[in-house]
């Protein structure tokens, strides 16, 4: 009966141990806010085309609250600095970085930085704007001696 009783006071206290933890949220578990902090710091390094600060940024955001927007932004911005660079390590780990993102929210979409707002792309749509000229449509003329017909017009029926 001592045992009995011994064993339901170890789980009551093993139950009560584990209640707080249960009811916490991701604000409480995760230190959001510094997360946030740090992303927004990243978001203005990629801004400023400095991809290395952007990174860093990026990769404390993500120590700190793992989600799939700290990872897609670690990898937008060691992507383009494999681009400049032509660094293959700096493709890979932007690769591993796309694919924890993904893999964390597949239907993850950016929504603070997209970057098609980038300088980078404005040039090359102005250069393909360029060189090759706007069809202009062509008209066809009726000829002088022929008059467009006023479409019939029809009679009121009359009801019976």
């Amino acid at each position: 009966m001592i045992n009995n009783r011994l064993a339901a006071l170890c789980v009551l206290a093993f139950v009560l141990m584990l209640a707080p933890a249960v009811g916490h949220s991701a604000e409480e578990l995760f230190d959001t806010k510094a997360a946030t902090q740090h992303t927004e710091k990243g978001i203005a390094h990629l801004k400023a085309k400095n991809y290395d600060a952007a990174a860093k940024e990026f990769e404390e955001s993500s120590a700190i609250y793992p989600d799939a927007e700290a990872f897609y932004y670690l990898g937008y911005a060691y992507y383009m600095k494999g681009k400049i660079s032509n660094d293959g390590e700096s493709r890979k780990k932007s690769m591993e970085n796309f694919d924890k993102a993904y893999e964390l929210n597949p239907n993850f979409t950016p929504t603070r930085f997209k970057p098609e707002e980038t300088e980078a792309v404005k040039p090359m749509e102005e250069k393909k704007s360029e060189q090759q000229p706007q069809p202009q449509p062509e008209i066809p003329e009726a000829p002088a001696d022929q008059t467009p017909e006023a479409p019939a017009q029809q009679s009121p029926q009359l009801s019976q």
